[in-house]
This record gives structure tokens, C-alpha cells and sequence, in this order.
């Protein structure tokens, strides 16, 4: 586990620079997993972009209408839709964070810069996130 503060900075245009602290914290997984993420809309709302992976196109925002605003992404929709559950999508919620799967890796973030307590929840809060995806074998394929 890796344990860390991240300034994202938007640059210029009609709003100016905008900096944005958060705490992040990475999960080195045993083997890789499609890539995906699944976000608080207003963590990466001032830097004007989703974190989404590589090729995943659109984010889809989950349901319309939800407190707060969620939003998902992912290169394999069958993954997703089988681990991206009513319940992770309420852990993630109630955490105020964002995480994504990217190859071996999960990375999660919380807004602003936060003592390393809270950043070591969010992991506890990931790994937990973790647990609730489907088996491996029955239901996709690690890389």
C-alpha cells in the first residue's frame, strides 16, 4: 500500500488555475483487473475531467437523481456491471471517495490534503470495495 497527497492543477481558461488537493492511496492487487473507476462527481468536478481510464469512453452516471452525484467508467461493461454493485457504489459514496482499477492497481482518493488516519480508512474502505467483487474465475478473466 502506498500512501500519499496529489495536487491536480486545471490551467488556465475561463476559470483560471484551479489546484486541488487530495489523499490517495494506492492497493498493489495480485493480478490485473479491467480497467474501471467509479467516483464522487464533485471530487474531479473543478478540474473539469472524469478519471477515467484509457479507451472507457463516456462515464455513466449512476442512477440520475443520486446524493451525492456518482459516476462510473469502464473498458469491460460486463466487469463492471458484475462488480460495480448498489453496494459499492454506496461504499464509495459514503467514503466521499473515488477509486479506479487500473492493471495492478487500485487507486482511491478523498478531496483535500488529509491526515494519513483518514487516508489508511480510505484504503480499509477500498480493500473492503475489493471484497466485494465476484470471484475471479466464474466471472472474468485476470490478466
Amino acid at each position: 500500500m502506498t500512501l500519499f497527497h496529489l495536487a491536480g492543477v486545471r490551467k488556465g481558461g475561463r476559470y483560471g488555475t484551479a489546484v486541488n488537493m487530495y489523499s490517495v492511496a494506492v492497493l498493489t492487487l495480485p493480478a490485473a483487473l479491467p480497467d474501471t473507476s467509479v467516483s464522487v462527481g464533485k471530487l474531479v468536478y473543478r478540474l473539469r475531467a472524469d478519471p477515467l481510464p484509457p479507451g472507457a469512453g463516456k462515464p455513466i452516471y449512476l442512477p440520475s437523481g443520486r446524493r451525492p452525484r456518482m459516476s462510473q467508467c469502464s473498458v469491460d461493461p460486463a466487469f463492471a456491471e458484475a462488480a460495480v454493485t448498489d453496494k459499492v457504489v454506496r461504499m464509495t459514496a459514503e467514503a466521499k471517495a473515488g477509486w479506479r482499477l487500473h492493471g495492478h492497481h487500485m487507486i482511491g482518493w478523498i478531496g483535500e490534503r488529509r491526515p494519513y488516519e483518514e487516508i489508511v480508512r480510505l484504503a480499509e474502505t477500498m480493500t473492503a470495495i475489493l471484497g466485494e467483487f465476484p470471484t475471479p474465475p466464474r466471472m472474468f478473466t485476470l490478466g
